[in-house]
């Protein structure tokens, strides 16, 4: 062997236990890629189903980067559509007021909002200092609830996904406005309302078969779905009738928009709304079929707990009510606002002193058995307050102590949440020490997407209040997050049977006429159920009052025949107690007469002869013994 081959022969590594060779090393030369690769990237775990109430560790706190690939809620299967990164949208409206502060100025591109106030006021020159805020997109006092809905909301209904939208601002900036509007002008939650029926219009299921029960989508057999049929009979009962008021903003919303449908033989779209308000950290539920009033005739209200675990949240008892039209979801939020909290402040007369969160659950079921969940969260939270500016006291102060808190503690979320790209451990997003960030929790996380708008009143007297409110929102402005992932389930091989046995059945009016007049007749069962009970009582409240009416007469015909023979028996005893008496005073006159005869005898004595003679006619001789 040639001398050049041998020393081009590499050297046999001698073995060592205190220095290991490379593991990267590979002595055999085998063929590899040469872009190293991540394998188990695309390789998702099963979630578990399971959820605990308050029962994380530390780690469940943390964001981490991986968590934006896990599954959201309840999801059994979950696909990533992509590893982009997204931020929360952040919007800022002014709100129309006379005479606004030159203190806020929006630049040309209107995504900068430039504030300044007054450094020193005692000069003549006046100095001031300026902060820049950045935005997604700013709306000044010109700009209609039309413009706000198109930009802010109506691109994310067409995407399907799930998404938080929340109102932020002091008190009175007109949060509750964009959301609801008025009866002209209609909000954000009735134009969405309208766009999802629309996109949905020839998909819509008519029956109740899937609900999404504690995070996860369950089949309801027959009974459970005529149930649900009867409590939203009951609610929208209770609703007030807003029929001309839908027509109204109907036309409106029509005449501003034109909301494309979609079409799809193979899906069939289910629609579930809820409604919950955070009152002083309680949470209601304001769909709830109201209990009977207690005795002091107030009718009580039932704290309900959220239940959350790595970003699956969900309120245990919360009622979630189906709907087939927005007309019905119309009328259960009207519902629903007419039994939140309102006061009156010296800021705004009629002053949300709660969060409230108004919940639209899309359940989209393909043949193939699977399912996709879309939710809307419309969340109106309350206003910021200074004590100093509002005046409150008592009940009111509490309540705005409450309000601050649990935003302050948004804020802190907001900030943890935004310093997760900036640090190389996670921080704490603290979503556990207020009722409201543990509501909110996916949005938080990244497992939802997130958009802010942000309502300021420009005036000066509100400045500080403002600042707040922008620094508030510049740090949500910079939060990163991951793409959120598609949820979807799969439902068990016999509800997939049985569903898609009643989606490909024929004449869907005919069935749905079925179902209403299966929900009539078990309404007419029970009403006439309540008619027997009511007539058995009021029948048995009649023999009572007959039975107390013989008894009563009865004891009077006793009572006047005992009065009738004591009278008697008084006259008798009356004429004996007489005659006893007639008779001893007879015979003691007589006696009186004898004593008075003696008496008088004894006062006249008479001489011997006499006596003699009286003796010998006595009834009792006396003899006469002489001595000799």
């Amino acid at each position: 062997m040639d001398s050049k081959e041998v020393s081009e022969v590499p050297r046999r590594e001698v073995r060592s236990f205190l220095m290991a060779r490379d593991p990267s090393i590979d002595r055999r030369f085998r063929p590899r890629p040469n872009k190293k690769m991540r394998l188990f990237d695309n390789i998702h775990e099963s979630e578990e189903e399971s959820f605990s109430e308050y029962s994380d560790t530390e780690s469940d706190y943390k964001y981490q980067s991986s968590e934006a690939n896990d599954g959201a809620s309840c999801a059994t299967s979950v696909t990533d559509s992509s590893n982009v990164e997204t931020g929360p949208q952040v919007f800022l409206r002014l709100r129309p007021v006379k005479d606004a502060s030159k203190a806020y100025i929006v630049s040309e591109d209107a995504n900068v909002l430039i504030t300044s106030c007054k450094v020193d006021s005692t000069s003549n020159n006046v100095n001031r200092m300026e902060k820049h805020f950045g935005f997604t997109s700013i709306f000044d006092s010109t700009v209609g609830q039309r413009d706000i809905y198109d930009t802010c909301v109506g691109p994310k209904i067409m995407e399907e996904e799930c998404v938080t939208i929340m109102t932020y601002g002091t008190s009175g900036s007109g949060k509750t406005y964009t959301l609801l509007g008025d009866d002209v002008r209609a909000g954000i939650i009735p134009r969405a309302l309208e766009n999802i029926f629309t996109i949905y219009q020839d998909t819509i299921f008519r029956s109740p078969k899937l609900k999404l029960i504690n995070g996860s989508i369950v089949f309801l057999q027959d009974d459970a779905s005529l149930k649900e049929l009867q409590i939203r009979k009951k609610l929208l009962d209770l609703c007030p009738d807003i029929s001309a008021h839908h027509q109204r903003l109907k036309q409106v919303i029509d005449g501003d928009h034109v909301f494309e449908s979609k079409a799809s033989a193979d899906v069939f779209v289910l629609v579930w709304v809820s409604f919950v308000e955070i009152y002083n950290e309680l949470v209601y539920d304001l769909l709830a079929i109201p209990p009977k009033q207690d005795k002091l005739g107030e009718v009580p209200r039932k704290n309900l707990k959220i239940v959350g675990n790595k970003g699956h949240v969900f309120i245990k008892g919360l009622t979630s009510v189906f709907v087939t039209s927005s007309e019905e979801a119309l009328r259960l939020l009207r519902l629903g606002q007419q039994r939140s909290t309102y006061a009156s402040t010296s800021v705004n007369a009629n002053s949300s002193r709660s969060h409230c969160v108004f919940t639209v659950d899309i359940l989209k079921y393909n043949r193939s058995g699977i399912t996709t969940q879309s939710s809307y969260k419309f969340c109106d939270l309350a206003g910021s307050e200074r004590v100093n500016n509002t005046g409150t006291s008592g009940i009111r102060l509490k309540e705005a102590k409450n309000i601050n808190t649990s935003l302050m503690v948004l804020g802190r979320c907001l900030d943890a949440a935004s310093t997760v790209q900036k640090k190389k451990n996670a921080d704490i997003i603290p979503y556990r020490d207020s009722k409201l960030t543990m509501l909110l929790q996916a949005a938080l996380l990244g497992k939802e997407k997130l958009a802010m708008i942000v309502t300021v009143t420009p005036l000066d007297k509100y400045y500080e209040e403002n600042l707040n409110v922008l620094n508030f929102s510049s740090i949500a402005k910079n939060i990163i997050f991951k793409e959120p992932v598609i949820k979807q389930h799969r439902v068990s091989y016999c509800g997939f049977m049985e569903f898609s046995k009643m989606s490909t059945c024929e004449g869907g009016d005919y069935t749905k006429e079925l179902e209403d007049e299966n929900v009539r007749l078990q309404l007419e069962i029970e009403q006439l159920k309540y008619d027997h009970v009511l007539q058995m009582q009021l029948l048995e409240e009649k023999l009572r009052r007959e039975l107390t009416a013989t008894y009563q007469e009865i004891i009077q015909n006793n009572k006047k025949q005992y009065e009738d023979e004591c009278e008697k028996k008084l006259l008798i005893a009356q004429r004996e107690s007489e005659f006893m008496l007639s008779s001893q005073k007879r015979r003691y006159e007589e006696q009186i007469e004898d004593l008075k005869d003696e008496i008088e005898e004894l006062r006249n004595p008479a001489s011997d002869s006499d006596i003699s003679d009286e003796l010998s006619d006595s009834k009792y001789p006396i003899e006469i013994i002489d001595d000799d």
